[in-house]
């Protein structure tokens, strides 16, 4: 398990952090993992069609924060659709059913994809970025 906490993810984690959640903001969702009670609320705006002003609150573990943390260094300034396809690419990769890491922020949670009951904690972030796409 100790593989799980390196210290790049710890730092995507702590990146997670630093976006404060704008309660304001056009775009917002939350979304919960029953599993383990980790809940993550997202907020954001559309410029142009492209993700920016990105606010992200996390209760949960260090994966589910640093989950969030990759959101956060991967959507903002993104267009939705290139959002909606790397939302897609990480979650295949992440189960395995790619070899090939979509990109080399994404490679840090090469050690989750072998614990699968983990990959939603990662992924939530993710889903929750998507929730408030359908919004718009």
């Amino acid at each position: 398990m100790d593989a799980l906490y390196q210290k790049q993810i710890l730092e995507l984690a702590k990146q997670s952090r630093t976006h404060e959640l704008d309660i304001n903001a056009p775009l917002q969702a939350s979304c919960d993992n029953p599993t383990c009670g980790d809940r993550v609320d997202i907020s954001f705006a559309l410029k142009d069609d492209a993700i920016n002003n990105i606010g992200i609150k996390v209760r949960g573990c260090a994966l589910c924060e640093a989950g969030a943390g990759l959101v956060v260094a991967q959507f903002e300034g993104v267009k939705q659709d290139t959002a909606r396809q790397m939302t897609a690419q990480f979650a295949t990769w992440i189960a395995k059913e790619k070899d090939q890491a979509p990109n080399e922020e994404m490679a840090k949670f090469m050690p989750v994809r072998d614990i699968r009951n983990r990959h939603k904690c990662v992924l939530l972030a993710f889903h929750a970025a998507m929730q408030a796409l359908d919004q718009s």
